[in-house]
């Protein structure tokens, strides 16, 4: 067997070509093993480096047997880092093989968390939504406002 890791940049993985309804469906299906008990999913550690105290860098392991899918998301928040031009949210994300360990992917992982929490409202939204329901309103700015809306929208055109 070759080793090989694939290495993917933020632009890498947003021209994949994957659309928010099938993040949708990949969330939808996660929530469901992990509803039924069939994910391994650690509560994750964290640091809070620098000034102010709202600063975090998180380690988010996983793994759901049904999706051949064992990983860990290194993901960092520093809201100061608007004010130098940088993104507040930062990180990698890396998949392991569940069968062999070894490393099948490094990607940034800001995009991917982004489209994430979004679908992941619009899966709450299909379940606890009313029925008739055709107004939404949106508490979020910037990113969150956007992948919220674009997943509202594929759920309910």
């Amino acid at each position: 067997m070759e080793m090989k890791t694939l290495y993917l940049s933020q632009e890498d993985v947003k021209n994949v070509g994957i659309t928010m309804a099938d993040i949708i469906d990949a969330v939808e299906k996660g929530f469901v093993e992990m509803g039924n008990g069939r994910v391994e999913m650690p509560p994750k550690p964290g640091i809070h480096p620098g000034e102010g105290g709202d600063n975090f860098i998180h380690a988010m392991p996983a793994f759901i047997p049904a999706m051949k899918s064992a990983g860990v998301k290194w993901v960092s928040g520093y809201p100061v880092n608007q004010k130098k031009g940088l993104p507040y949210i930062m990180g990698l994300l890396m998949l392991n093989d569940p069968e062999t360990g070894m490393v099948k992917s490094i990607m940034d992982c800001v995009w991917i968390t982004a489209m994430r929490t979004g679908a992941a409202s619009a899966v709450s939204a299909k379940y606890l939504a009313r029925p008739e329901s055709s107004t939404i309103g949106i508490l979020a700015s910037g990113v969150q406002a956007h992948t919220n809306l674009e997943a509202m929208n594929a759920l309910f055109p």
